[in-house]
């Protein structure tokens, strides 16, 4: 018997350096509003090429104060900035504040310093960014109307975990955000503090659900709200 043999040689591998024409660009997000609970703002990013890393080392001086951190190192912190109705301009700037509640939707972000931003509904606004590397871009929008709830509906006062509808007007070209919370969410804190000190930390769980939110269609025009 003659068994044939086969012998396997495997090549040698090597590295390959990955190479790309890729040019940065620009990535924006911005919000104006005509809500006063919500503060217009405008984040600035870029792309990155295949040599940066993702994070870099930031030394910043905040109130006096000398911090050293990692950041993000496709924020783009020293853009131009600027929003207009046609008839003003207004700069947006990364404020020198420290973010305690770390809500970081507002970190490395863009408001404008002054009072006087007042977007109506029906207006149209532009924005223009442009870097010290070269990179601009610009966009426009026109404000949406105001969203009008139906609140001869909504009774005076209810329990923690009573169902509630809630009802509006519905916008037909428009997407909405709804926020629901309970009174007893702007006192959490306090609960807490309250059971981790005096109740040996046997407090009820009154958190889960009183704050809710919900992106709502153009065809909706209602939503129950329940703690679940």
């Amino acid at each position: 018997m003659i068994l044939p043999a086969c012998l396997s040689i495997s090549p040698e591998l090597e590295w390959e350096d990955v190479i790309s024409d890729h040019e940065p660009v620009l990535n924006v997000l911005g919000l104006i509003s005509a809500d006063s609970v919500v503060t217009s703002f405008v984040r600035v990013h870029r792309s990155l090429n295949m040599s940066e890393s993702e994070d870099t080392l930031v030394r910043d001086t905040i109130g006096g104060n000398i911090f050293i951190y990692y950041a993000p190192r496709y924020v783009v912190r020293d853009a131009n900035v600027i929003v207009s109705n046609g008839n003003n301009d207004y700069v947006f700037d990364i404020p020198q504040f420290i973010v305690e509640d770390d809500d970081t939707i507002f970190t490395d972000t863009y408001f404008y310093a002054g009072d006087d931003l007042d977007p109506q509904p029906g207006e149209t606004w532009s924005l223009s960014v442009t870097t010290p590397g070269g990179l601009s871009l610009t966009g426009e929008t026109t404000v949406p109307p105001l969203p009008q709830l139906n609140k001869e509906q909504l009774p005076d006062t209810f329990y923690i975990h009573q169902e509630i509808d809630i009802s509006w007007l519905p916008l037909s070209d428009n997407y909405q955000i709804i926020n629901a919370r309970n009174l007893l969410s702007y006192f959490y804190d306090e609960y807490e503090y309250y059971y981790y000190y005096y109740d040996e930390g046997q407090r009820p769980d009154y958190k889960c659900g009183i704050i809710q939110s919900a992106i709502i269609a153009p065809e909706e025009d209602s939503i129950t709200y329940r703690r679940e």
